[in-house]
């Protein structure tokens, strides 16, 4: 008796399932060419430059700071200084080596905040750029009568035919040849 509900409950799931209509998309076909995709990376580059930049001027106050401490160490060293010249010229080293600290951590800081914005901001595009694919793939379905639209990048095994990838692109206003361009392209690189 319980085979029979078994194999009664398996007939059942795969009528229902030959029923479904069934459709797979290549998430990274569709990210890696969005609309807003090419201008996205770009900012992230930029920002990223200017982040760099910075960091470089940071980095170039910093030597300056240690030439001032070593031309200090330098006038500490001189044997013709009386011992309230030297005491003055302690204090000076000693109030560089703290700016030179401080500018350290600064910029420690400032490497860390940089990284975490620039972080932030390439997980907000991306985002953005799901989003909006997502909503359009989900449109889609609906308008075509979907039961499913699976990431074929995830999937082991689908018939190319079920693959609706070039549709989503037009749906989101890109030419589907150029996603062959992209194909080529990448497997002239390879």
């Amino acid at each position: 008796m319980k085979k029979i509900l078994i194999l009664a409950a398996m007939a059942a799931t795969l009528t229902a399932a030959a029923e479904m209509k069934i459709g797979t998309v290549s998430m990274v076909d569709l990210v890696r060419l969005h609309p807003q995709h090419e201008s996205n990376r770009t900012l992230v580059k930029t920002t990223d430059k200017d982040y760099k930049a910075k960091l470089d001027a940071k980095q170039d106050e910093l030597k300056e700071i240690a030439e001032e401490g070593k031309k200090a160490q330098g006038d500490l060293q001189n044997p013709m200084l009386s011992a309230q010249a030297r005491a003055a010229a302690q204090k000076k080293l000693e109030g560089i080596q703290k700016r030179f600290l401080e500018g350290q951590q600064d910029m420690r800081q400032m490497a860390t905040r940089f990284q975490g914005d620039l972080s932030d901001l390439e997980s907000r595009l991306i985002k953005m750029e799901t989003d909006d694919i997502r909503a359009k793939i989900s449109a889609y379905a609906k308008e075509h009568g979907y039961d499913i639209i699976a990431d074929s990048t995830i999937l082991a095994f689908a018939k190319e035919s079920y693959d609706v990838t070039d549709e989503i692109l037009k749906a989101m206003g890109v030419d589907p040849a150029k996603r062959k361009e992209k194909e080529k392209k990448d497997d002239a690189g390879k």
